[in-house]
C-alpha cells in the first residue's frame, strides 16, 4: 500500500509541473562557428581552435568562447524563414551578478556588430547553418 501511494505522490508531482516545450526545431542545441568570413576582404578565416559556440535552448541563445577574451553573451532570439535576430544582450557574469550589456565592444570579439543584430539565414538545417551580418559570414556546424 505504501508503495502505490509512493507511486501516486510522484505522479501527481510530474503531471503538477509545468513543462515549456521548444518550438525551435533544428536550431536547439549547440553550434560550433568554424569558419568566418570577411565580406569585405574575400577573407576566410579557421575559426575551429576559437571555440566560440552558439548554445540555443528554449528561448534564449549564448554565445561564448572557450579561447576568447570576453564574457559568455545571452540573448533573446527570433528566427524567421530568412532571418535569425538576436537583441537583449547579457554577460552571463556567475560570480557576481548578470549584467545587460550596454557597449558593442563587449559583443566584437563574437563578431556581432549591434546590440540587435538582424542575422540573414543563407544556409539552414540539422547539420549545417549559414549566417551573415553587415560583415561577415558564420558558418556553424551542429555539435
Amino acid at each position: 500500500m505504501k508503495k502505490l501511494l509512493y507511486i501516486m505522490l510522484v505522479c501527481f508531482a510530474i503531471a503538477a509541473c509545468d513543462f515549456e516545450p521548444s518550438n525551435n526545431g533544428d536550431l536547439d542545441g549547440n553550434w560550433q562557428l568554424h569558419k568566418l568570413d570577411t565580406l569585405t576582404t574575400g577573407g576566410r578565416t579557421d575559426m575551429r581552435q576559437s571555440g566560440i559556440y552558439w548554445c540555443v535552448q528554449g528561448r534564449l541563445l549564448e554565445i561564448r568562447g572557450l579561447n576568447v577574451l570576453g564574457p559568455n553573451v545571452l540573448f533573446r532570439f527570433k528566427k524567421e524563414p530568412a532571418t535569425l535576430t538576436i537583441y537583449n544582450p547579457v554577460c552571463d557574469n556567475r560570480d557576481v551578478s548578470d549584467s545587460l550589456v550596454t557597449s558593442i565592444e563587449t559583443l566584437k570579439p563574437y563578431g556581432v556588430l549591434h546590440l540587435e543584430e538582424v542575422f540573414q539565414i543563407e544556409t539552414f538545417n540539422s547539420d549545417d547553418m549559414v549566417l551573415v551580418n553587415d560583415l561577415y559570414r558564420f558558418h556553424l556546424r551542429k555539435y
